[in-house]
């Protein structure tokens, strides 16, 4: 605000109104904790002050994530908490030469960890002594023809006939999954006429995969064929087109029929009917082996857009002598099968290649052993200057992993030209917007207003938005490790950040430059004429088929047809207009670019309101880490060249990139009519037709394109130039198949350590942990006091964590530990379902023979109230106790005892899992384990106990004692700080004890110290520490201890006897 001005005698008032919240930031010595989030940062220690601000960091609780609950109960009580979130880095180590890294992810079809905690072949599959080879990663198309009106496909530059990738489907190791075909794929009986196949009137045959009900199960060959031996089906597939219905069926070869989980699936292409394979197949990665298979993404396409047909790509010729319009239309009497109408047009193939390999030209679509991503969007971009479109920025994710690719997406309004002659720098405003709102009920989480592209301006997008990039730096070598900050702008946005293009912030832009649309997205690499095998000319009767065959000779008119296989093209919006003309109305909300809503109709693409499910997977990641070989996923890669036919450019591939200046507007006077914006059309092809209907439904000529010059400054055009893209690719580097690697558990820490093929300190839960703690060993990096991993109970990590602690010398571990039943057996379940033995938990704890005053181990379990939820979970004693260090400290200070019934009170919990009696009380102590107990004099539960593990007695087997020593060391380290760089003299000495000697003082006072002396002088400090700029003194100390043992003697006398 500008200061008054007095040019005369007065009084002048104003009003400053400053009653709105204040932002509070952290304050006092954080606790970390460790653990796995919703969302977030990975391996950065975030602080919050609050725990409504570690919600919007990292999500909030939800009773199965033990870090995020422990917080809460220490954010209760306290001002500063820091959290790390973990993901999946494999063994922690920088990328091998070819970009994988190892031990991240997961490989499609790998043998997956049984219950006894070994890899194993897959139990479902196959036979006791032959479960068959491992599985693959399956591309599951159908040919389709767009209908007249829609140009669905010719609009993105494909074939109007097209074979069209519909989902993506992942294998189970043993498992064959192929498509059941109007000809069988092997000599069955007479089947054979001259090397031709009849069609069978139903699927048996081996049409019909061994492990049926009626059949004994066997495992799966990988070959399509002739004989008992062979797999059924094929990987081309019949498609029931009778009455519009598109019924598929997939056989899972090798998969053991049950009744939950089939060996024949019948399925259909139509996302509106009932069993649209979306709603059919697995959705579930870690019933994987249960079900035979796992559907990883899905691509739905309409009937009023196109239809599952082969018309112009099947053979005339292809079956005894039928023909093509005779099996369709059942012409043959001898042919017709009721409501069946049968066209062999479904796809299920595998990449040419060997499973889990590639090469430059062929993806490896089976080997995701990458560490975690982050999403990003594509290249926001500029008008064409001198012919090619300008990249101005992309915008990231904040949040690491999958969660990024369906948290947010960001759209762009108000684009304004410049008016002022002297600044030609327009300005835009950029919202960051739930990923699941619809225009029409949108969710604005944050608005960044006038951005600028101007780098030289206060509101340049870059700093207004922050583009700080805050990583750990994995990829280099170990030692090197380190956090790292890149950027110039601190993030404002709690949801993403941007990346500005080099060209853009030395302002080699040009200033008229304005945000117009995006590069195209990322996109799968699957058509080409060397990725998938072409359908083999060779079938002569009793041949043996491989995997690239299919049931009958020359079955279509081009044996390429599986290489032309290719994604759809996202949805885009094509028109702004609800209604058909000539009641056509504009409909001013929504936003062109990706259309996140469900389009069913062709003449109204905006005939709904509902999210479209199908988006998420055109952001679901796949391999993009290889550096020698063709990525599976490419992106912001415009003027890529082709190889074999393959589309590598992303703004090629499906006419992807989005500009508004692909918008073929109605125009008036050489200017965007502003009645006529429900007649306005997106045109992928970037191309205008000579005419275009106006919302009456009058073709006028009066058309063009959007044109920046033209219309961007047209107030009445304003409203309408807005765009959404959004962010792919996010990968959360873990396990998806595994529930306690994906979970990042203790017990997947134990398997690790116990078996050499799964990694050992190497293994990605066990090296996740300690990478953490290496972060948080850095002192120069964060402040801590106590540390808590919840829920990770195994001696990879707890040993670990003593150790990073002690280094740090300034913070306290609470520790869980493992818990053991009467066979001495690890109970690793989330419930005790054997009864615990205290006996064989403190023995196999002794046992350890751990020795630290810088870590307290509590036990056993607790019930807790998880309050976001509601409901009641088992929880590791950890959550729990950091609560009440928490209470302890905001009632008195860290030299007290967090424990018994005053700052040891447990809140929200309601009861420990194991009852202990007095033997087991004393059992635990001597173990040196603070037991978690109630008694029936009280309904609290309470932390009885505050030992540390320091094997000796001393006053640092005391965890009051150990923290009264980490707050003064801190204090007085900070104290000295100050000293630093001063003149070494006696003065100096002096004022440095003088600084220190309050600090003892005040802790006397607040009943840390029965009494203290120190001694920073010349007798510390002598000649040769001057000479070597080195001061020394000694602080004298006697700690207060807590009363934990309380002796009574009752003592009954007679009558008369002195008392």
């Amino acid at each position: 605000m500008a200061e008054l001005t007095f040019k005369s005698p007065g009084v002048s008032t104003r009003e400053i109104d400053l009653s709105g919240p204040t932002v509070t930031g952290p304050s006092g010595v954080p606790a970390a904790v460790i653990g796995t989030a919703a969302q977030g940062r990975a391996f950065v220690p975030i602080t919050v002050a609050t725990f409504a601000d570690f919600v919007a960091e990292f999500g909030d609780t939800d009773g199965t994530r033990f870090g995020p609950m422990a917080l809460r109960q220490w954010m209760d009580h306290s001002r500063s908490g820091t959290f790390l979130r973990t993901l999946g880095v494999g063994n922690g180590k920088k990328r091998n030469t070819d970009g994988s890294v190892t031990n991240a992810g997961f490989v499609v079809g790998s043998q997956q960890v049984k219950g006894n905690g070994q890899l194993a072949d897959n139990p479902y599959a196959g036979t006791a002594t032959a479960q068959g080879g491992q599985g693959r990663t399956h591309f599951l198309g159908v040919i389709m023809e767009e209908k007249n009106s829609s140009a669905i496909f010719t609009d993105a530059g494909l074939n109007s006939v097209q074979p069209i990738l519909r989902g993506i489907i992942m294998a189970p190791s043993g498992v064959n999954p192929a498509l059941s075909a109007s000809r069988p794929s092997s000599t069955v009986g007479s089947s054979a006429v001259g090397g031709k196949y009849k069609q069978k009137t139903d699927f048996s045959g081996n049409n019909l995969p061994l492990g049926a009900p009626t059949a004994v199960n066997r495992a799966a060959s990988f070959t399509f064929g002739a004989g008992v031996n062979a797999d059924a089906g094929s990987t081309v597939g019949a498609v029931n087109i009778a009455g519009g219905r598109q019924e598929f069926v997939m056989l899972l070869n090798g998969h053991t029929h049950t009744g939950e989980f089939p060996t024949v699936l019948t399925a259909s292409f139509d996302p509106t009917a009932p069993n649209y394979f979306a709603n059919v197949f697995n959705t579930d990665p870690q019933l994987i082996q249960k079900a035979g298979h796992y559907l990883y993404a899905h691509y739905d396409i309409y009937s009023n857009y196109a239809v599952c047909t082969g018309s112009t790509l099947m053979s005339a010729s292809n079956d005894d002598g039928g023909g093509y319009a005779a099996m369709v239309n059942g012409t043959v009497a001898s042919r017709k099968i009721p409501n069946m109408k049968l066209e062999d047009i479904a796809l299920l193939v595998t990449a040419s290649q060997a499973r889990n390999t590639g090469t430059v030209r062929i993806p490896n679509y089976e080997g995701f052993v990458d560490r975690y991503r982050t999403a990003k969007s594509p290249t926001i971009i500029s008008q064409q200057f001198g012919g090619g479109y300008k990249d101005l920025f992309t915008v990231h994710a904040l949040d690491d992993g999958a969660v990024g690719n369906t948290r947010v997406k960001v759209s762009v309004e108000n684009i304004q030209k410049s008016t002022n002659v002297n600044n030609k720098w327009g300005t835009f405003d950029l919202l960051v917007r739930d990923y699941h709102d619809t225009d029409e009920s949108p969710v604005v989480l944050e608005k960044f207003a006038k951005c600028s592209l101007d780098p030289s301006n206060e509101r340049f997008v870059g700093r207004v938005v922050g583009d700080y990039y805050l990583y750990y730096d994995f990829d280099k070598r170990v030692g090197s490790q380190k956090l790292v900050v890149e950027g110039a702008y601190p993030n404002m946005s709690n949801y993403i950040r941007v990346d500005t293009t080099v060209e853009l912030e030395r302002g080699e832009i040009p200033a008229t430059a304005l945000p117009i649309g995006f590069r195209g997205v990322q996109h799968l690499v699957t058509s080409g004429s060397s990725i998938f095998a072409p359908i083999s000319e060779d079938y002569s009767a009793g041949s043996a088929q491989t995997q690239a065959g299919v049931a009958a000779a020359n079955i279509f008119r081009n044996t390429e047809v599986t290489q032309m296989l290719v994604q759809p093209p996202i949805p885009m919006r094509r028109t702004i207009a609800r209604g058909q003309a000539p009641k056509k109305r504009t409909a001013g909300n929504l936003y062109w670019g990706v259309q996140f809503e469900k389009g069913t109709k062709v003449a109204e693409p905006n005939n709904t309101a509902v999210f479209d499910s199908q988006l998420p997977s055109y952001g679901v990641y796949m391999p993009n880490y290889h550096q020698t070989q063709q990525a599976a996923m490419v992106g912001n890669n415009a003027g890529t060249a082709d190889i074999d036919g393959t589309i590598l450019d992303a703004d090629r591939f499906n006419n992807n990139l989005f500009a508004l200046t692909k918008i073929q507007v109605i125009t008036k006077s050489d200017k965007a009519d502003a009645n006529q914006w429900a007649a306005a059309t997106y045109k992928r092809t970037g191309v205008a037709t000579a005419t275009m209907d106006d919302i009456d439904g009058t073709s006028s000529s009066n058309t063009r394109l959007l044109s920046v010059s033209k219309d961007f400054g047209l107030s009445s055009a304003r409203r309408f130039l807005k765009f959404t893209t959004v962010c792919q690719a996010g990968f959360d580097g873990l396990n998806i198949y595994d529930k306690q690697k994906f979970q990042m558990t203790s017990t997947a820490c134990r398997r690790e350590m116990d078996n050499t093929d799964q990694g050992l300190t190497a293994g990605p839960t066990v090296a996740a942990y300690r990478k953490a703690l290496d972060i948080l060993g850095e002192r120069s990096d964060v402040s801590i006091q106590l540390l808590a991993i919840p829920g990770i109970r195994h001696e990879s990590v707890t040993d670990y964590a003593i150790t990073t602690v002690e280094d740090r010398f300034d913070a306290l571990y609470i520790m869980d530990i493992e818990v053991d039943d009467n066979l001495s057996n690890v109970i690793t379940g989330s419930t005790y379902s054997d009864p615990v033995s205290v006996t064989e938990t403190v023995s196999a704890f002794t046992s350890r023979n751990l020795d630290s005053s810088f870590a307290a181990a509590y036990f056993p379990d607790v019930m807790i109230k998880e309050r976001s939820t509601g409901t009641t979970v088992v929880a590791p004693p950890s959550v729990a106790v950091l609560g009440a260090f928490a209470l302890n400290d905001s009632i008195s200070y860290p030299w007290f005892a967090p424990a018994g019934f005053t700052r040891g009170a447990l809140k929200d919990v309601t009861e420990a899992q194991v009852r202990l009696n007095r033997d087991n009380l004393d059992a635990l102590y001597e173990a040196d384990i603070n037991p978690i107990t109630s008694f029936p004099t009280s309904s609290e539960v309470v932390v009885f106990g505050q030992k540390t593990l320091l094997a000796a007695q001393s006053a640092l087997d005391r965890v009051n004692v150990r923290r009264l020593l980490i707050d003064i060391r801190r204090q007085v380290r900070a104290i000295g700080d100050t000293f630093l760089f001063e003149p070494n003299r006696e003065a100096t000495l002096a004022r440095f004890s003088a600084a220190v000697n309050p600090i003892m003082g005040r802790i006397q006072q607040q009943q840390g110290l029965e009494k203290f002396k120190v001694q920073i002088d010349t007798t510390t400090t002598t000649q040769a520490d001057i000479e070597n700029n080195t001061v020394r003194g000694k602080i004298f100390l006697v700690p207060v201890r807590s009363v934990e043992f309380i002796s009574l003697d009752f003592v009954v006398t007679n009558a008369g006897m002195d008392i």
